[in-house]
């Protein structure tokens, strides 16, 4: 399914936005990140349902693995930093016991550990996702480290309108699934292109 999605509807939506972000046709490059977005969070939720529900639960049966909270309710997130708490719960807890509290251990303020944990995750992010797109452009990295301000705005709206407010958690569907996804797609694409023109992407 996700490789039909990606075959029929993101790669073709990808290579028609290349005239579009060269000539910097921003009404163009704006209902192509639209256009892409609904792909691309189908997919998202795809690869999601595959590596966390079936396959970690799957290999955790094989294994016998006791605990098996591999994500809690992210998709109710009120604000940004309570969704990367849950939606990936293996990696939070990892960061949290080998990064946050170590940091916290040696005297580091909690703001200051929490921009470690993010600076750390924006680099995995970036080399994640620039390895196979032969692109180390910082695209991922700053798009991970660029949400520190949004949660922080996320947060204070919580706080102000209350945690039954859904505010926030459309603020974090338009942001990170609407824009976010699909630009950080479309930017990778665009100079994936770049670097090996005259060859059909993969």
């Amino acid at each position: 399914m996700m490789y039909v999605l990606t075959e029929q509807y993101a790669k073709p939506t990808l290579a028609n936005s290349l005239q579009a972000l060269e000539e910097k046709n921003l009404v163009v490059i704006v209902e192509r990140v639209l256009k892409l977005s609904t792909t691309a969070v189908v997919i998202w939720l795809l690869m999601f349902y595959a590596l966390f529900h079936a396959f970690l639960n799957m290999l955790a049966e094989v294994l016998r693995f006791g605990d098996r909270t591999f994500y809690l309710a992210w998709w109710n997130s009120g604000n940004l930093a309570t969704y990367w708490r849950l939606w990936n719960r293996p990696v939070y807890l990892f960061f949290k016991r080998h990064v946050y509290i170590p940091s916290v251990q040696r005297g580091m303020s909690p703001a200051i550990c929490q921009l470690l944990v993010f600076l750390a995750s924006a680099v995995l992010h970036e080399v994640m996702v620039g390895i196979p797109t032969h692109a180390i452009t910082g695209f991922a990295f700053w798009g991970m480290f660029g949400q520190i301000p949004l949660i922080a705005f996320t947060r204070a709206l919580e706080k102000w309108r209350g945690k039954d407010s859904a505010l926030g958690n459309t603020i974090f569907w338009i942001t990170f699934c609407v824009v976010g996804q699909p630009t950080i797609a479309l930017l990778y694409y665009y100079q994936w292109a770049a670097t090996h023109k005259g060859m059909i992407p993969p």
